[in-house]
C-alpha cells in the first residue's frame, strides 16, 4: 500500500471546471470509469504506444482534477518509459496503481459526499 496519502485538491480542479460543481463531478465521474479498472501492466508492456497514450493521459487527466503528486509520479514514468527494463516498468506501473487506487477512493467519497451548492 501507499506509504502517504494521495492527496487531491478538490478546490484546484473545481477551479480548472469554472468553479461549476456539476461539471466538475462529471469530469471525476469519467476519470472513474477510464481508470478505476487501473492501469493494465500487460498492455502497457506489451505496447510502447499503448503505454505513453496511458500514461499521458493519466498524468493529464490527474493534473485536472487535482492529484497532483499522481501526475508528477505518471509524467515521470511517461519520460523514463523507454529506459526502462521490463522489470522496472512493472514495479513502476505497480506504484502507480496504488496511488492510483487510493486517488480513486478519495474521488468516489468525494462523488458520495459533497452535494453541489448551485
Amino acid at each position: 500500500m501507499s506509504s502517504h496519502s494521495a492527496p487531491i485538491d478538490f478546490s484546484r480542479g473545481l477551479r480548472h471546471c469554472d468553479n461549476q460543481h456539476d461539471l466538475y463531478r462529471e469530469v471525476l465521474n469519467c476519470y472513474l470509469e477510464q481508470f478505476a479498472p487501473l492501469l493494465n501492466t500487460e498492455d502497457l508492456l506489451r505496447n510502447m504506444e499503448t503505454a505513453h497514450l496511458q500514461l499521458h493521459t493519466l498524468k493529464s487527466l490527474s493534473a485536472t482534477i487535482g492529484a497532483a503528486d499522481l501526475s508528477l509520479l505518471a509524467a515521470q514514468l511517461f519520460k523514463d518509459w523507454q529506459h526502462k527494463t521490463q522489470k522496472q516498468r512493472t514495479e513502476a506501473v505497480t506504484q502507480v496503481n496504488l496511488e492510483l487506487a487510493e486517488v480513486n477512493k478519495k474521488i468516489a467519497s468525494y462523488c458520495n459526499e459533497v452535494i453541489p451548492d448551485d
